[in-house]
């Protein structure tokens, strides 16, 4: 940001101060996976120009002595309890003064040349206010890397409108609707008219609301099919799936009221509530016809069962997954 004694030429601030990107990861326990996107990162970032910002969730493990030891130069903030993803990322927004923010998962490993990529792609590209490359698995195999705004008819389920998923475009830099959260850089610029990250959501839909949001500001979400960063995807929340599910269900709750509005949200989650409710049904009848004896049928039970119990308890706050808190 500007003051007496910078400038900004092209959307990259310039000056003593200055600061290019400042890299921010969210961070809550497996401190072998957070180290392997460390040292990848490493070698992306220029210790000159950019800042790396560890925004720990409560981790119970030794993450974060091990961080210190290996990446001195990261700063971490400590929440001391799990605040979610967005929380987590607005604390560090403001201890930062860089041009661009990259939102990084901490199971996501980039490329060397990925920050000077970003740089050149948003100053040749100054209408774009999100750029994220290609995410791939640890096999090479291409995950959901963005996709198309959701619409009403997509939300409904009615398949004659609803489009499918998007498929990889043919040109290296496309424009999308959103770009994953799991590797995603902004320009702080677009973040300052059309605000941050949204705290409101836990976990899930924030990426797709946020790039959304810009959007409907007048900027651009570019996708760089030539970028590609290796994420394990999940591996966050695989050991706690049914509190991510209710996290899943409360934040598409909130996506509904953000963007839809909320008479049309009200109308979604009437729907969703009936096919939570008949799959729940469906699904005992199912168990109690097979004896209970296939286990994916009594998975399916518990899971459609736990999320209509959250519902039909007034949805509460402390449902989810672990060790929630507030600033």
């Amino acid at each position: 940001m500007a003051d007496g004694n910078t400038g900004k030429i092209g959307g990259v601030a310039k000056g003593p101060d200055a600061q290019r990107f400042a890299v921010i990861i969210v961070h809550r326990n497996g401190a072998e996976t957070l180290l392997r996107t460390l040292d990848a990162l490493s070698k992306a970032t220029d210790m000159a120009r950019d800042r790396v910002f560890l925004v720990d969730n409560g981790s119970s493990d030794d993450s974060l002595s091990r961080v210190r030891a290996a990446h001195p130069s990261a700063v971490i903030i400590e929440n001391g309890c799990n605040l979610g993803y967005a929380a987590a990322v607005n604390r560090a927004v403001p201890e930062s003064r860089s041009a661009f923010v990259l939102v990084l998962n901490n199971d996501a490993f980039v490329p060397p040349e990925l920050l000077d990529r970003f740089e050149v792609l948003f100053i040749a590209h100054p209408d774009a206010a999100v750029i994220g490359p290609r995410l791939v698995s640890a096999h090479g195999d291409t995950q959901r890397s963005f996709g198309d705004e959701p619409t009403i008819w997509g939300e409904l389920g009615i398949r004659l409108f609803q489009k499918g998923r998007p498929p990889l475009p043919d040109t290296v830099l496309t424009p999308v609707d959103w770009i994953s959260g799991a590797c995603l850089a902004a320009r702080r610029s677009a973040m300052e008219q059309a605000g941050s990250i949204d705290s409101g959501f836990f976990f899930y839909f924030e990426d797709v609301e946020w790039c959304i949001r810009l959007r409907r500001a007048g900027w651009r979400a570019l996708l760089d099919r030539d970028t590609r960063v290796v994420h394990l995807m999940g591996s966050s929340t695989r050991r706690v799936r049914r509190g991510a599910q209710v996290e899943m269900l409360r934040s598409r709750l909130r996506f509904y009221q953000k963007v839809f509005g909320p008479g049309v949200a009200v109308g979604l989650g009437v729907v969703r509530f009936a096919r939570l409710a008949i799959n729940t049904v469906s699904y005992l009848l199912l168990t109690v016809l097979t004896l209970g004896l296939v286990p994916k049928i009594r998975s399916k039970l518990l899971d459609y069962g736990y999320l209509l119990a959250w519902w039909l308890i007034g949805r509460p706050q402390r449902w989810g997954l672990p060790d929630k808190g507030k600033l």
